[in-house]
């Protein structure tokens, strides 16, 4: 069974994903520290953190997600103190967003959020999830919580700021999250376009609230957005979706290109040329291993994954590498017109089949969250593990290696040609 995050981890990567955000876990020791280094992991503020003492009850010398630590007592009798005295330490760190989640135990008590934050005094937006979310799926998790962080800015739309953009989509949960960010806007800004907010993903609450002004949303995964993807429309900003899904392959990331260009009637060439070139650079690998016995063409793969995701690299794998898939599985929280857009293809292609099934042993590549794939290929149940799926603790190596753009195709044939290599 892969081990994938549930809609808490979701909701908490999310808030931690704003950059100038204080996030506070109602609930057991247990329960931070689990999310305390994977958020540290995955989005280092040191810059910031380091210039403050986190000595005190509540933080406990780590500046993430600090919790109540509610015990057994707390549960019998309610931990409201705990909650007040919590809000105020949190307070002093003079935080430009405050978010207070309940764990799924605390969130039975009945500790009353709003007044504890009332009696904190804050002088900065504060969101609060009463309601448990262990049970939402983590896309869902994300886009929703997102959507409750705008709602609490309550920013007001002014007048429009030609030419920007909203990037919707990308969370620090995402594997090499950064070098995603960083090559899709530098596509966007390739094409004339400002990139001035991507909530969840590095940006501030200020650039939040500013991000209303903005011309167009940009959709990279619509599943990591459900929700605030909805808020932008109603506001007013031209949310972009590209019909092939996330922009994961080549194929996917040049239909990407082509739906902004598009919309926004901006010339693409430059990032067309961009990918053209890494399209060149990868025939010119391959005719240079036809003499070898390194073959990619006939192996057969298992993927699981984000629905937008999954579908683009199936088809990609599929259609331009040669490979057969042998087990497709996504998510819970999948987008509906992904999942019935990847069945349709895997009917077509002969692998009907093949849909709803978990990675399998005894396939040579397996596609999916980091722990799932390595562990697979370290047992022997397959040739080649690929990690396209969360980051588990940020250890993603020094190079880049995104799933998103011409970066995550590279970073994909480079696993699969070095496995087979290795095998």
């Amino acid at each position: 069974m892969r081990s994938v995050p549930d809609g808490l981890t979701g909701a908490i990567m999310a808030l931690e994903g704003i950059s100038d955000s204080c996030v506070m876990l109602h609930g057991p020791g247990g329960c931070r520290i689990r999310h305390m280094v994977h958020s540290s992991a995955a989005y280092t503020r040191d810059a910031r953190d380091s210039d403050i003492d986190y000595s005190e009850p509540y933080f406990f010398g780590y500046p993430r997600v600090p919790a109540t630590y509610l015990d057994e007592y707390d549960y019998i009798n309610g931990a409201y103190y705990k909650l007040e005295e919590g809000m105020g330490e949190v307070h002093r760190k003079s935080p430009e967003l405050v978010a207070v989640l309940n764990s799924p135990g605390a969130g039975l008590i009945g500790d009353d959020m709003g007044k504890a934050a009332e009696a904190a005094g804050f002088d900065c937006p504060v969101v609060l999830i009463e309601c448990p979310l262990a049970s939402t799926p983590m896309p869902v998790s994300v886009g929703s919580t997102l959507r409750s962080v705008m709602e609490s800015l309550a920013p007001v739309r002014g007048e429009v700021r030609p030419g920007t953009v909203v990037l919707l989509g990308l969370s620090i949960i995402d594997k090499d999250w950064m070098s995603a960010r960083d090559e899709l806007t530098g596509y966007l800004e390739d094409m004339g376009l400002d990139v001035i907010c991507c909530p969840g993903a590095g940006s501030s609450a200020a650039e939040m609230v500013a991000s209303v002004d903005a011309e167009y949303a940009v959709v990279v995964c619509p599943e990591m957005c459900s929700g605030l993807s909805e808020y932008y429309s109603d506001a007013g900003v031209t949310v972009i979706r590209s019909e092939a899904g996330a922009p994961a392959g080549l194929d996917a990331t040049e239909a990407w290109v082509r739906k902004v260009a598009e919309v926004t009637g901006n010339d693409p060439s430059k990032v067309l040329e961009h990918i053209s070139a890494c399209r060149a650079r990868i025939r010119d690998r391959f005719l240079g291993m036809r003499y070898n016995s390194v073959r990619i063409r006939g192996l057969t793969f298992s993927i699981a994954g984000t629905a937008s995701v999954v579908r683009p690299l199936t088809e990609w794998l599929y259609g331009y590498l040669a490979m057969a898939p042998a087990a497709v599985a996504c998510d819970d929280g999948g987008d509906a017109e992904e999942e019935y857009a990847l069945r349709r293809f895997l009917e077509y292609a002969g692998y009907g089949d093949a849909y709803g099934r978990e990675p399998e042993t005894g396939c040579d590549v397996v596609l999916c969250d980091g722990i799932t794939a390595c562990t697979m290929a370290l047992g022997g149940d397959c040739r080649i593990g690929v990690p396209i799926g969360y980051s588990s603790m940020g250890l993603d190596d020094m190079m880049p290696r995104p799933v998103y753009g011409t970066g995550g195709a590279l970073y994909i044939l480079d696993e699969i040609l070095h496995g087979v290599r290795g095998t």
